[in-house]
């Protein structure tokens, strides 16, 4: 079935409501320019940041710069001097774009009239392909529907489609050019341990979204005949130029890998993958991570962790050489504890990577074979003892990474930038 399109009227609009099914679409319009915001953010934290207000044409070689106070809390890099970051203030969805290492930022929020209840996670409910084309899922609440906002002008506009009224939750969401992606949703199912899965897929940018799988429990698409299990949490996917995709779960307390030739309708299990009785050793639980992609090179890994009361120790599966199955690669590096469970190893391309504990970081340059210890950053260190948390990390090259802590009991946020590898960091 074609799940039918949206577009985003302007503030002061109502959503106009498409029909379920016959593909029709109303002109889309322009979303409001932001309001220059000269006073601080409704959770009065965060940090102050530089915006810039783009002339008609979208130049910025013109431009008023007025400073607003902001609380972020997830990031995303394009390349080693252009990233994005946002939050949420009071339910609004506060997105910011910097072309030149954070001097200045320019927003591309939509409109404040789609609101939110969690804060977007990227490769959750938002992924850009680049600085212009993006994608946001807005999960349905009381007597409303799961929406996918999309812009093709860096924010300059939005228009969005609807999945309709579900109780499904975005799981997963990967695109791999500005016209073909893929949205994976789940929700609880009858039993310990399942849950329903249904992934959508679009040709069109995401104008258009159809379901082209649903697990054994619900009415298949046609052509899907073996679809992912019912048992089992989903933690991710990735999909190839090719249609061909792998999905992660944590099936029965273990990590699981499936892959799929034919843009997600029926899946395989990787045998190959988490093989044996005990693969990394005695766990209390087992953590299965999301498919990372590399940020140079084709291919990605999946990061897998060992959970031993309060601390998690990470280690990863690679795949060998000419796609000869799965090789787990066990990193000698310290467990990570605390508040930061989550925060697992990064890798820019199959051979470095870097691994940060507390202040301390770890880089390998052998794809995880060794981690040598890089001396600390003093002004990591001392940001760190204020905003222990670390919300997210992302190198784009060799030398240049961001990490974005915070400490969520203050409402508040800082984003340091290192351009030697991860010996030194700054603040944006």
């Amino acid at each position: 079935m074609r799940i039918g399109r949206r577009a985003l009227l302007p503030l002061l609009a109502l959503l106009i409501v498409l029909t379920g099914c016959n593909g029709d679409s109303s002109q889309e319009k322009e979303a409001p320019e932001p309001v220059a915001q000269t006073h601080k953010a409704d959770d009065d934290g965060g940090q102050a940041i530089t915006l810039v207000k783009p002339e008609e044409d979208g130049s910025t070689k013109k431009y008023d710069e007025y400073v607003v106070q902001t609380r972020l809390t997830e990031l995303h890099l394009f390349d080693e001097s252009t990233g994005m970051a946002w939050g949420l203030t009071r339910s609004a969805l506060r997105i910011y774009l910097t072309g030149n290492n954070g001097k200045n930022w320019t927003p591309l929020s939509p409109s404040e009239q789609i609101t939110f209840s969690d804060v977007p996670e990227y490769g959750r409910d938002i992924y850009f392909t680049d600085s212009k084309h993006g994608w946001i899922v807005r999960s349905a609440g009381i007597a409303e529907e799961t929406l996918v906002l999309r812009t093709a002008d860096g924010g300059g506009s939005w228009a969005l489609a609807t999945l309709g009224r579900t109780d499904e939750l975005p799981a997963s969401f990967y695109f791999t050019d500005n016209e073909r992606g893929w949205l994976m949703t789940t929700r609880s199912a009858d039993g310990a341990g399942r849950e329903n899965k249904t992934l959508y897929r679009t040709f069109d940018g995401g104008e258009s979204w159809t379901p082209v799988m649903r697990t054994l429990g619900g009415t298949q698409p046609n052509g899907s005949y073996d679809p992912l299990p019912e048992i089992g949490y989903l933690s991710g996917m990735y999909f190839d130029s090719n249609g061909r995709g792998y999905a992660t779960l944590l099936e029965l307390g273990r990590p699981s890998l499936y892959r799929t030739e034919d843009g997600g309708r029926n899946w395989s299990k990787e045998t190959s993958f988490f093989a044996g009785e005990n693969p990394i050793g005695t766990c209390d639980a087992y953590v299965s991570g999301r498919p990372q992609p590399f940020e140079k090179g084709k291919g990605f890994w999946i990061p897998v962790g060992c959970k031993q009361r309060d601390t998690v120790k990470y280690g990863g599966y690679f795949m060998q050489a000419g796609g000869a199955g799965w090789k787990h690669a066990a990193f000698d590096l310290p467990a990570q504890e605390s508040l930061n469970l989550p925060i697992a190893p990064v890798f820019f391309d199959r051979l470095n990577g870097w691994m940060v504990r507390g202040a301390k970081f770890y880089r390998t340059t052998d794809g995880g074979k060794n981690w040598k210890p890089l001396p600390e950053s003093a002004k990591l260190g001392e940001n760190m003892e204020k905003y222990p948390e670390i919300f997210r990390v992302q190198f784009v090259s060799e030398k240049v990474g961001w990490i974005l802590i915070g400490k969520t009991e203050l409402r508040r946020s800082l984003l340091l930038q290192t351009l030697d590898g991860g010996v030194t960091w700054h603040v944006i």
